[in-house]
């Protein structure tokens, strides 16, 4: 990595503790090539990457006020200059009036699966599916772990096991913009939390991402052996959550679930929309995950896709 992206992003990760306030915050720091665009003041930025004549934004651009004002028309201006297409993706909604003030569209692409930690660990997981689940794990001596970094060459060795086995299944595919892959060196980064049988074998897993919003956690990556148990990662989120619950934690982000459907009209918006498709494995196999997602959710987020087309 040369000095130029290691300075940038140092500049980044202290403006994001600064100001972001996003869950998933970290993906504009990994992978850490991606391309840094700082206002004149040094008070806001963006993180990017240039892909179909398109700058594709990680996320809501990070500052507040004045400083996000100027961003915005500076790196309009950048991207003109370029004949660029602009997109910020997967955004919320606190920043929309600004992008609306800079000529932005917006395309509603999906929610969020949040979860109160409080009302899930004293309510929720009384039902009789979550209630019937636990009871039935517990007999055959399943337990949760977790792990904090660093981490050993042999856990990741032994998750990789795990991971290569997922890949193998109908749909599934390493990404690397929208979500991170499975590396070393970004695991390194995060909290591993391993589900194991009786024999102590890993089955299942998801690793934990720093968080940019107080109080709330997320995960990014959810593998389970191909072989694995019916509803085993079901297992593992009940343990996690009351996990988080105990830490002190109130919520907890489950990520996105895209809305179904798939755009094919020849639109701007449409081919902005189906970029983003192209970019990440949130949007693979979206109703099965989003149905998985429903078991736990007590409120849902909407996130958005932000563009403007080439001068």
């Amino acid at each position: 990595m040369n000095q130029k992206i290691t300075a940038d992003r140092q500049r980044a990760s202290k403006l994001l503790d600064a100001n972001s306030g996003e869950v998933d915050g970290f993906f504009k720091l990994w992978p850490p090539d991606k391309n840094y665009f700082f206002s004149s003041d040094s008070k806001a930025f963006l993180a990017y990457d240039i892909s179909y004549k398109t700058a594709i934004c990680m996320g809501d651009a990070v500052g507040a006020g004045k400083s996000l004002g100027l961003l915005l028309d500076e790196f309009t201006s950048f991207c003109r200059q370029r004949h660029l297409a602009m997109a910020f993706i997967q955004t919320n909604t606190k920043h929309r009036q600004a992008y609306k003030l800079h000529g932005l569209k917006e395309i509603l692409i999906g929610v969020d699966a949040v979860i109160d930690l409080k009302k899930f660990t004293s309510q929720t997981i009384k039902n009789k599916y979550f209630r019937n689940l636990v009871n039935r794990y517990e007999k055959q001596h399943y337990e949760f772990a977790s792990y904090r970094p660093p981490h050993s060459l042999q856990l990741i060795s032994e998750l990789k096991s795990v991971s290569d086995s997922w890949l193998t299944l109908p749909h599934r595919k390493e990404w690397a913009f929208l979500t991170g892959r499975f590396e070393n060196d970004y695991l390194q980064q995060t909290t591993l939390h391993v589900l194991r049988d009786i024999q102590g074998r890993a089955q299942a897993f998801v690793n934990e991402l720093p968080s940019y919003q107080p109080g709330s956690a997320t995960i990014d990556l959810m593998r389970h052996a191909r072989g694995a148990p019916v509803n085993s990662m079901d297992l593992l989120f009940i343990r996690l959550l009351q996990s988080k619950y105990q830490e002190g934690y109130t919520h907890f982000n489950l990520g996105m679930s895209p809305l179904d459907g798939r755009p094919y009209a020849h639109t701007l918006g449409a081919k902005v929309l189906l970029l983003v498709y192209r970019l990440g494995d949130n949007f693979i196999g979206f109703k099965g995950l989003h149905k998985f997602k429903s078991k736990y959710a007590t409120q849902w987020e909407l996130r958005y896709v932000w563009y403007l087309g080439r001068a």
